[in-house]
């Protein structure tokens, strides 16, 4: 096995990360923090969105992940940056800001 770090700069979201982030919409809808989750593209970059609102429906954040940095990221509504990092330190900051106590039955792995 080799030490080397292979970077796969077109697979922005693997299947695990995938996995990982529709289980993360499930707990901040469960939690009350939202009402739906969607995946989209925008570029040929994978996003997750979550939305809140019910009927008037607003985008309440969008994760991604930057391409060069290698890296994920977090931004409110108008395209501000909450967060980079981590998978795990995105959703961690993405549950202060949208006040999801942590501890909740449903917090993700």
């Amino acid at each position: 096995m080799s030490d080397d770090v292979i970077r796969l700069a077109h697979n922005l979201i693997g299947p695990a990360d995938h996995r990982r982030l529709e289980s993360y919409g499930a707990h901040v809808i469960q939690n009350g923090a939202a009402t739906r989750f969607a995946w989209g593209e925008q570029d040929g970059a994978p996003h997750f969105d979550i939305f809140s609102g019910g009927a008037d429906e607003v985008l309440a954040a969008r994760i991604g992940r930057h391409r060069d940095q290698h890296e994920f990221y977090v931004e409110d509504r108008a395209g501000q940056e909450i967060a980079t990092g981590t998978l795990g330190h995105v959703m961690a900051e993405l549950d202060r800001f949208l006040r999801v106590r942590p501890g909740d039955s449903g917090t993700p792995v």
